[in-house]
Formats: structure tokens, sequence, C-alpha cells
């Protein structure tokens, strides 16, 4: 494990002490769209992104962080701790269905525990009566849009407008990535210092339309490729909104004790979408590692040792009771967990048990269990040994008949739920 001697060291050290003892932190989780893995400065020096890389360096790297293939099953594992296929939401949620109101969602744990709660972007959860949507389900806040994608300028797919706050409809000029900045900033500074809160800054960013202002754009006349040239401007877009957004916070005093998050939801689009999942096999919509694996860090100063890698498995199931362990909040023992708690680990270098995992989105899913991987795909089930083939480029599948049946009857046994429908 590529763990650094001092961050381990450190880490076990502060474990018992003052950082243990720290205040609760607040919690910015900041979620790209379509965001590849070979789609930041600090994996590929031909992406400008310095907020970002200077965010990810002093703080620990996950380089085997997974999300589902797709953005509605990310976000559902996201806010309840469990698979995709238990909640019922497998693949993107269409206009006529949600995320079941029966499912209690992080948002609503961190207002009980006394946290101020915001969306800020997208939700993509289904909003198919007044109760399903994000500011009745926790979020005390909402500004942004609902479903999927969004044009960076009109805020609109399809000719219909997609701009809320808090219910009501919101028509105003600007680009997308801006605008969700400058509300998130706005909301720090105006909130209830007697309390911490929680901010979920959800951005488009760099998912289709390929929009980007021209001042962007101009760094990028050497690409030959409109769709690259196009996505690497909205992640230096990006990048500059989020840099504004923690620079908000230090200008506060309040990054000491933030706990910042940054991941994306899914593997990048790499046909149209001008995003790069190099050198991983596959993309968006697929199981195999360029459709899961993404870029994601986290960073708490006060109360994290930062500055080195943690390459274990880590997936988006993992957050809420990763955050219930941080920020000391109560789970429902009533509800079963798919995400395991991986602060023991993160913060105190303790090794913590995880039996299986299952990611994936639509038709395509994948079961981790140990150093195995199994792949079904498009019908097709394929075997790797992810920790010596990070790249899936030899399939074992046909020489370990026992071990693709042990995967998927995990998979075949899965409880899968059904979504709210209009």
């Amino acid at each position: 494990m590529q763990l650094s001697r001092r961050g381990f060291l450190s880490g076990l050290m502060v474990s018992a002490g003052l950082r243990a003892q720290a205040p609760r932190p607040n919690i910015v989780f900041v979620l790209a769209d379509d965001l590849g893995w070979n789609d930041l400065g600090y994996q590929n020096p031909d992406v400008r992104s310095p907020n970002i890389d200077r965010l990810a360096a002093k703080g620990v790297r996950f380089t085997q962080y997974h999300s589902h293939a797709v953005c509605s099953p990310t976000r559902a594992s996201f806010h309840t701790g469990r698979t995709a296929f238990r909640v019922g939401v497998p693949s993107p949620v269409p206009r006529g269905e949600a995320l079941p109101l029966s499912e209690k969602l992080l948002p609503q744990y961190l207002a009980e525990a006394g946290y101020q709660t915001w969306l800020v972007g997208k939700w993509h959860l289904g909003s198919i009566t007044d109760a399903h949507w994000p500011h009745k389900r926790g979020y005390q806040h909402h500004y942004g849009f609902l479903g999927g994608s969004i044009d960076y300028y009109t805020h609109a797919m399809a000719n219909r407008p997609d701009w809320f706050r808090n219910g009501e409809a919101v028509d105003e000029a600007g680009y997308s990535t801006d605008l969700l900045a400058a509300e998130a900033s706005n909301l720090i500074r105006k909130r209830d210092e007697s309390k911490p809160f929680f901010l979920n800054l959800s951005f488009n960013a760099p998912h289709t339309p390929l929009q980007a202002p021209e001042s962007f754009t101009a760094n990028f006349t050497q690409v030959a490729n409109a769709n690259r040239r196009a996505f690497l401007a909205m992640i230096e877009a990006m990048d500059g909104a989020i840099g504004r957004v923690y620079g908000t916070l230090e200008e506060l005093g309040l990054a000491a004790n933030t706990l910042f998050v940054f991941m994306s939801d899914n593997g990048a689009q790499t046909a149209m979408g001008g995003g790069s999942d190099a050198p991983l096999r596959g993309a968006k919509d697929g199981a195999f590692e360029g459709g899961l694996r993404v870029p994601a860090f986290a960073l708490w100063p006060d109360g994290l040792e930062g500055g080195w890698v943690f390459d274990r498995l880590f997936t988006v199931m993992d957050w809420l009771p990763t955050l219930a362990a941080a920020a000391r909040f109560e789970l429902d023992p009533a509800i079963p967990l798919d995400g395991v708690n991986m602060w023991p680990y993160v913060h105190d270098g303790n090794w913590v048990k995880r039996e299986s995992a299952i990611l994936g989105g639509g038709a395509n899913s994948a079961v981790f269990s140990g150093d195995w991987k199994l792949v079904q795909n498009a019908g097709n089930r394929f075997l790797f040994r992810i920790g010596d083939d990070p790249n899936e480029e030899k399939d074992l599948a046909g020489e370990n008949a026992d071990v693709v049946e042990r995967l998927t009857a995990i998979l075949r046994d899965h409880p899968i739920g059904t979504p709210d429908r209009m």
C-alpha cells in the first residue's frame, strides 16, 4: 500500500489525541460530473486544474476510489450508503421515477445532528411529487437543477427550463459553473455560525453539452480535437469555481475544520464527451475500471493527516458510514448498509474488513471481493486480479470458474429494490 511513512505514523500518533477531540467538522462534498481518471492535472499535465491539484496534494488521495458507472446510481448510493440496485436506482432516473421516500438520506441524518444542509447543483434523484424534491429530503436549501444535464447558459434541457431555488423556478443569466460557486460561497458567508454545515456542491461540469467561456477555450488552442478542447476548458472553469469556494473557507477561517471531499460521479464519456479514462479500460456506462474508478481525495487540516495516498478500495457507498464516524452522528441500526466505515483506516491506519462491493449501472455490474473483480458487461463475464492488473488486460475467468460462480452468486443474490413511480 502506498502510504507515506509520515502520513501513516502521524495518523497513528494523533488518533487518540487532540484531533480526536476536534469540534465536528463542516463538510463540503464536491461532485464533478463525467470527469475521467485522466482528467485532472495531478494525473495528466495537459489538464489545467491548479486549485484541485493543490487541495489533493494537501489531502489524502484515493487511488482505488470507485463510483457507479452513471450519475443517478452514484448519487443514490452517496445519499443512502446502500447499493443503487438495493434502492431501485440502477440507472439514470427517468422523469416518472424517483429515489424512494422510504430511504433515509445523509442530509436527514446531518440535519438531525444539528447541521445546516445545502445542495447546490445537480439532484437527478427524481422530483415526481413535492416530497421528492431535494429541499424536502433533508436539504434545508437547494439551488440548481433536478435532471441529468442542462445547457450551461440557458439552464434548460430540450427547451425545458430546469433551474430552481427551493422549488421555485429561477430565471437568471450566467454560466452555471460560476452561478453554483457563487451560491455556495454566499451560503457559507451567511451561515448560522453556531452550527456546522454540510454543503453538497454538485457541478454539471464537465458533462455535455460541451460549453465553456471563450476565455478558457483560448487556453487550449493547441488541442486538435474540438470536444477535448472544450472539455479541458470546462474543467479549468470548474477548477476556478472550486478555488473560489475554498478561498471563501480560507478567508473566513473555516478551512482548517472543514472536511473537504472531491470526486467524480463516474468515468468520462470518451467519444463525443471529450473526456479521458486512460489508461483504464472502458468508460462511462460500463463496469470496467474506466467507468467506475475516478479521481477522489479528502482534506481536513484539523482532523486528518494529509499528503499521502490511500490505495485500497473505497466506494461511494462508504461515505455515509464514514462521515457518521468523522462527524460523530448516529446511524439508524435498522437500516442495512452496503457501505463500510472507512474512517478507522483513513484516519488511524486500522484495517477495515470488507466482504464484497457491488457497483455498476444499467445492465453492467461489477463485484469486488478481495483482489478479485468480476465484470458482467453486456451479458459477458470477465474476471481480473485488479490489484495486479488495474487496466484489466488479462481475463482470468476461464481458469477460475469457481471464483466466477462465487462472485456471480453474490451479484445474483443481492437485493434489488424498486423506485417510487409517478
